[in-house]
């Protein structure tokens, strides 16, 4: 499980998928469209947010130059988007509001994301009420990015080079083992493209299906 990788202060080299805009955005359930996930590089440590309390990077595995293997999970706005679990490790993101959903259905388990829209009220009750219930009644679910408030967020920030414009962003993962995560990166947007810093990763209890659908439907 690659959870185990996003160890405070890794710096990675990725291209994140963006949010996929098109389709009806009539709050259908849909399968995640392919996407052309770029690799996940691991490079090395940022050395003014590493977390000197970690375990050594090579005894969780990383060394430099390696691909992180992941399957990615489309954030479809106006949609929940799903995809088998047992594919891999799923990543999807970047997080706001969104719900992340796992769930069985046929004997198969399916990680969604329930894909809400900024400033979209109307489009975001329709794709919440739909996936509310048509849920299953054994779904588990979380809100990642309500595990990283702005105090937890602006300390680690301050931390990294300013200069090099680091933005934070929100990554959920779910395992195949069905542990929920909300990973916070930090993207820097001045200088080399695609350069990200992990600034932390969190372990989530996830709701149970009563807690789930009510938050979608209140």
């Amino acid at each position: 499980m690659i959870e185990k990788y996003f160890m405070t202060g890794v710096r990675l080299k990725w291209a994140c998928p963006g949010a996929d805009a098109s389709g009806s955005k009539d709050g259908s359930i849909v399968n995640s469209p392919p996407v052309n996930a770029s690799p996940m590089i691991y490079d090395g440590l940022d050395g003014g947010l590493k977390d000197m309390g970690n375990p050594h990077t090579s005894t969780v595995g990383l060394t430099m130059r390696m691909s992180i293997p992941y399957a990615w999970l489309a954030y479809k706005l106006g949609h929940t988007a799903k995809r088998l679990l047992m594919a891999g490790d799923v990543l999807t993101g970047p997080m706001s509001g969104c719900a992340i959903a796992e769930w069985t259905e046929r004997g198969q388990r399916w990680v969604g994301h329930v894909g809400t829209v900024t400033d979209a009220a109307a489009i975001n009750k329709k794709v919440k009420e739909n996936f509310g219930i048509a849920m299953p009644t054994q779904a588990r679910g979380f809100y990642p990015a309500a595990a990283w408030p702005p105090k937890d967020v602006a300390p680690l920030m301050m931390q990294l080079d300013m200069k090099r414009g680091p933005r934070d962003r929100i990554i959920a993962l779910v395992t195949t083992s069905c542990e929920f995560y909300a990973i916070l990166m930090f993207e820097f947007l001045a200088g080399t493209r695609n350069e990200w810093c992990v600034g932390g990763i969190k372990r989530i209890p996830p709701m149970n299906a009563t807690q789930l659908r009510s938050s979608l439907l209140s």
